[in-house]
């Protein structure tokens, strides 16, 4: 979890490549939603299928909202859950997503992206892991925080 333009998807992408885990971009999803159609009953979806096919998966997102709560409770009736912060300078954040391919993530104003991130800034859980991406962080130093995290048995 963490601030649109944090790194995530980078971040997830590497773990991928590198390390026994599936990557779920959940933006990928809800840009493929049809009208009237539950977005978080897809992701849920796409969660549960990924996991029929690996023991470990990640998936991004900001922490933001309720229906984000009543679905972070529904993996935890299912599934181990471990959370990973993301986090950056928020100017940093915003130049990111100003120079990112848009055509990868759902789009949205400037101003909208500085409300977003302002409400993940104030997200707070129990933190399994956080990763300062501001410089941004080395891929080994991601690597070995994430094996880290994957051989804990809690």
């Amino acid at each position: 979890m963490g601030p649109k333009g944090s790194g995530k998807t980078h971040i997830g992408s590497l773990i991928e490549k590198n390390a026994d885990v599936v990557f779920l971009r959940v933006e990928s999803i809800w840009l493929r939603l049809k009208k009237n159609e539950n977005g978080w009953k897809q992701v849920v979806k796409a969660i549960d299928l990924a996991f029929r096919h690996n023991d470990t998966v990640m998936v991004e997102h900001l922490g933001v909202g309720n229906e984000f709560h009543r679905y972070l409770q529904t993996l935890r009736g299912k599934y181990r859950v471990k959370m990973i912060h993301v986090f950056a300078d928020p100017a940093l954040c915003l130049e990111r997503v100003l120079n990112r391919d848009s055509r990868r993530h759902i789009p949205v104003s400037d101003d909208r992206v500085a409300e977003y991130n302002r409400l993940a800034l104030q997200v707070t859980f129990d933190w399994d892991l956080e990763i300062d991406n501001n410089g941004p962080a080395s891929e080994e130093n991601i690597l070995s925080s994430i094996r880290r995290l994957l051989s804990c048995k809690e």
